[in-house]
């Protein structure tokens, strides 16, 4: 790669993540199992295209979404569309092109009853995004402020009873649920919980003829295997195994939306070394990236990296590598005891596919370039 600082997508590596989900939800489940590509996850195009080569949904959460989705060749029948902010128009789009449509609050609701007047309530086949008390569940793993998903239709108030009757009441069909919650733990035993309550309301609401498919969201780990974390067969067991005490693959379709389970070990990102100053007793390696390229919230965690000079050269006791903006919060590593580094050195940032890509913006220096890596060619697919 001539260019730095730049993301570098591998394709062999989605591929091989994308395959073994899907086969360990085969495994599982049979052959009744669909991938929703998170375009929110990470949006360039050319791995929404690659999506749909490997049979992917496409998942959309806001109306740009779904119209970008379906301008990169998505049939219709193949977009999922959730989120919280769906417009009249796009919404009756999505229903009369046979899109799987996942309403979220009460609005969605609305709107259906309206486009219902116009299509035939008999015509409309929806899904419905609840939420729960997993908290109370799986006390600790969710990460939620106050225990409380601000997303999908309540259970505990009675919102999702009385949602599932006023759809029925127009003559609408509930075909399918969808639940979705990305959890601090990943934990296989959030995935049981979220499942049993799945089979409970069929069973409770008298669904089950009428359930064509089952959306189960991502929030997955993957892509890495590492000590203490689920494995995609602990997952793909857990669900499976509790789904089936009350659907059955064969009626049933279970929909995943990995996200960064599929994409964040799918690129790394390179930065080169601009410039260096001593202050304090501590060296200041300034980058020609940022931070806010493969850590856009700035959160509290490490970083996997690899660092690359043309020589060796002294140890220093500390040096910072910091991003190149003016924000003093813009440092990326911490090193100790490590050989000194130099204008042009390289930084190389592991697993930085998920959630960077997407928060890319023009905040002091451009977007950075993005390579695609086929075989041993690295093709420049996106300009700074």
């Amino acid at each position: 790669m001539e260019k730095t600082p730049c993301y570098v997508v591998d394709l062999e590596k989605f591929d091989k993540n994308a395959q073994s989900i899907q086969k360990a939800f085969r495994r599982s489940w049979g052959s009744n199992i669909r991938l929703g590509y998170s375009i929110k996850t990470n949006h360039l195009p050319f791995l929404l295209s690659h999506a749909k080569r490997h049979e992917f949904y496409a998942e959309a959460v806001s109306n740009e979404e779904y119209e970008y989705a379906a301008s990169q060749g998505y049939d219709l029948k193949n977009i999922i569309f959730n989120g919280p902010q769906k417009e009249y128009g796009i919404l009756k789009k999505a229903i009369q092109g046979g899109s799987l449509v996942n309403l979220d609050n009460f609005q969605d609701i609305e709107m259906v009853e309206q486009i219902g007047l116009e299509l035939g309530y008999e015509n409309i086949s929806v899904g419905l995004r609840f939420n729960f008390d997993l908290e109370s569940e799986c006390r600790g793993e969710t990460g939620l402020i106050d225990g409380i998903s601000r997303f999908g239709i309540c259970i505990e108030n009675g919102d999702l009873e009385k949602a599932i009757g006023r759809l029925r009441d127009k003559g609408c069909t509930v075909a399918g649920l969808h639940v979705h919650y990305t959890t601090s733990t990943r934990s296989a035993e959030v995935y049981r919980a979220i499942s049993k309550k799945v089979v409970e309301v069929i069973d409770k609401y008298g669904l089950k003829s009428d359930i064509k498919y089952i959306d189960l969201g991502g929030g997955f780990w993957g892509g890495r295997e590492l000590p203490g974390k689920p494995s995609t067969e602990e997952y793909s067991h857990t669900i499976a195994d509790t789904l089936r005490e009350c659907i059955s693959p064969e009626d049933v379709q279970l929909i995943l939306e990995p996200g960064s389970s599929l994409l964040s070990t799918v690129a790394f990102y390179i930065t080169k070394v601009m410039n260096t100053r001593d202050i304090k007793g501590k060296r200041f390696v300034t980058m020609d990236g940022s931070l806010l390229d493969v850590n856009p919230l700035m959160r509290e965690r490490e970083l996997d990296y690899s660092i690359y000079s043309s020589k060796s050269r002294n140890v220093l006791s500390k040096q910072i590598i910091c991003g190149g903006t003016c924000l003093e919060s813009d440092r990326m590593i911490h090193l100790e005891e490590h050989g000194e580094l130099c204008a042009g050195d390289l930084v190389k940032i592991h697993n930085t596919g998920a959630y960077t890509i997407s928060f890319n913006d023009c905040f002091i220096n451009s977007p950075p370039y993005v390579y695609l890596k086929e075989k041993n060619k690295y093709i420049l697919i996106r300009e700074k």
